[in-house]
């Protein structure tokens, strides 16, 4: 039967609405005779003609979309696997769980991607490539370290071990900083042709994170001899090279080569702009701004790329081309509630004295819904904490708890240290010794609360608060000789044997000095 859908417009509370109705084309019947009323419509007329909302969409099940769910890296993927290819009998192709395993690698679940990719060869026998080789050997460098990768290189049959496959073992090395291995790796590539732009790239960006300058020169000498046609890495590696010695006049003579080949990225434009900046040249450094925003690809590397120029024309004093940067941003970059990007924003802010405006970004990241990382409150706490301003510092802390959110262990202690600088050095010491009570394993503070902390409880001759804050501390870092001359200000002041507390420094390494005779003389308070 034929159909079509007629536009048929109804009044009801003065408002005029547009309904969709499904009619049947077929002959109209006959109309009634007069007098009588029209006979009654069907019960599916009246449902045609009110239609139900249509059902949700269900998502389409996918081998991506249950690797995906098992989000905790440190479980296995082996039970997923087996259930999708062998309980359920599904087939995947080659090019799927290639696409799965660099989506594992873009969340840093190396584990899980080292795992699929053993999976895809071991129990699917899909045909293993040099590609998957390289991208192998970069996973079990992560996962098990690089001896393991150096063997499962050596293991493998020659047929395998391309070109691709030699520069991911020479990432590898890079990466690792074994710049002899790489070095003798990179000479035996070039005795078999295999040296291409990318590993001189990588020895290249190995000697500038080793501090050689001059042998990032040299080695970009050496790729011109050879013949080899330089790429935007190269150039990028070059010219953070001589910005590393603020060589501005060897960064000129980069910048007129590259650009005649067009080979300067934003982040060589955005380098040499800072280089520019610090000479004073601020005319230069602006247009080598302008011209990295041109460059900007904002899906691939724009939160990155705008959060530097945010910084950049901050420091610049170019308030409005801070804000008009920030508008590009959001504009351009998907999912701009990115928790860096207004980390960035903020700090920026802040750097421009603007607390009002980073007040202002700080609710627009709240209003988000994005995951909410104690960062961000930590950024706008110490700017508080630095000017004084305690009642809007603890409102910040009490505001986020109430959302039922936990604050890190350095939350506490940015707080401790306002309240010390405030001089209520009780109630900083509270807050210190709940920093440190709360803290994981992993934290590291630094000791001027502690300290500060524990000379108010010499003051106050409280020797079990002072243990009891030192006792904390250690859980996290060793004890050192400013906490002890602290714990021992304490004892003498509160009139305290210290001979036990000797014999611990004693234990950890901490010798008895001339400070620790003044103190125990009673010389230092």
């Amino acid at each position: 039967m034929l159909q079509h859908i007629r536009g048929v417009f109804l009044r009801g509370g003065g408002l005029l609405r547009r309904v969709a109705v499904e009619e049947a084309v077929s002959p109209s019947p006959p109309p009634p005779p007069p007098g009588k009323p029209p006979p009654p419509r069907s019960v599916a007329a009246e449902e045609r003609a009110s239609p139900s909302p249509p059902p949700p969409r269900r998502k389409k099940d996918s081998l991506f979309r249950r690797v995906a769910a098992a989000a905790d890296p440190r479980l296995p993927l082996s039970p997923v696997l087996e259930q999708w290819c062998l309980a359920e009998e599904r087939h995947v192709a080659k090019p799927e769980v290639q696409s799965i395993i660099k989506y594992l690698c873009r969340r840093r679940r190396f584990s899980q991607a080292l795992q699929l990719s053993m999976w895809m060869t071991e129990r699917l026998h899909l045909h293993l490539s040099p590609g998957d080789v390289a991208y192998r050997l970069e996973l079990i460098t992560k996962v098990h370290g690089l001896d393991r990768a150096v063997e499962y290189f050596d293991s493998m049959p020659d047929q395998l071990k391309q070109q691709q496959c030699y520069g991911s073992l020479l990432k590898c090395y890079a990466e690792a900083k074994c710049v002899e291995k790489a070095e003798e790796l990179f000479e035996k590539m070039r005795g078999m042709g295999m040296a291409s732009s990318y590993a001189y790239n990588v020895m290249m960006r190995l000697y500038l994170q080793d501090g050689q300058v001059e042998r990032v020169h040299s080695m970009y000498k050496a790729m011109e001899e050879g013949g080899i046609v330089p790429d935007i890495f190269t150039i990028d590696n070059l010219v953070s090279a001589y910005a590393d010695v603020e060589d501005v006049e060897a960064i000129e003579k980069v910048l007129e080569k590259a650009l005649c080949n067009n080979l300067m990225s934003w982040h060589s434009f955005a380098i040499v702009g800072k280089v520019f900046m610090k000479a004073g040249m601020q005319e230069r450094a602006l247009q080598a701004f302008q011209e990295s925003e041109k460059r900007i690809t904002a899906r691939k590397d724009g939160r990155v790329a705008y959060g530097f120029l945010l910084t950049m024309y901050a420091d610049l004093q170019m308030d409005s081309e801070v804000d008009r940067i920030w508008d590009v941003y959001r504009s351009k970059v998907p999912a701009s509630a990115c928790n860096t990007m207004y980390m960035c924003r903020i700090s920026v802010l802040l750097k421009m004295n603007d607390i009002v405006g980073a007040e202002k970004a700080y609710e627009e990241w709240e209003s988000k819904h994005v995951y909410h990382d104690s960062r961000l409150i930590n950024i706008l706490l110490t700017a508080y904490c630095k000017e004084g301003l305690m009642e809007k510092a603890e409102a910040l802390v009490d505001q986020f708890i109430k959302k039922g959110r936990t604050p890190f262990s350095n939350t506490w202690y940015k707080l401790a240290g306002g309240y010390f600088k405030v001089g209520q050095a009780s109630k900083a010491s509270d807050l210190t010794k709940k920093a440190l009570a709360s803290a994981s394993n992993e934290w590291k503070p630094d000791l001027a609360n502690v300290l500060m902390s524990i000379n108010y409880f010499a003051e106050q001759k409280n020797v079990e608060a002072a243990e009891e804050m030192a006792s904390l501390l250690q859980r996290l870092v060793p004890l050192t000789r400013d906490v002890y001359y602290g714990l021992l200000k304490t004892y003498v002041n509160a009139g305290e044997p210290a001979s036990d507390l000797l014999d611990r420094m004693k234990k950890d390494g901490v010798e008895a000095d001339e400070e620790t005779d003044k103190i125990l003389a009673g010389e230092v308070h």
